[in-house]
């Protein structure tokens, strides 16, 4: 099954011709929600699957120690 990491806590797998990533939790069924979209529209699921990715960056910026070492040469 191919998978792709894209951030912390967004992994991307494809199953079945279809697109699948973890968007939160149930806490009353104490289990994962996923989201998913056609691998005929992959143009869709990317601009979908950057949505969250940005959401999730906002919940988890780079730590200080990451950020620091981007900015040296």
């Amino acid at each position: 099954m191919p998978m792709v990491s894209v951030w912390i806590g967004l992994i991307v797998w494809c199953e079945e011709g279809m697109y699948w990533w973890r968007t939160g939790w149930n806490p009353h069924r104490q289990r994962a929600i996923y989201a998913w979209h056609s691998s005929t529209e992959p143009a869709r699921t990317a601009h979908r699957v950057a949505l969250r990715y940005a959401h999730l960056r906002m919940a988890h910026p780079l730590s200080s120690l990451i950020t620091n070492a981007q900015l040296r040469p």
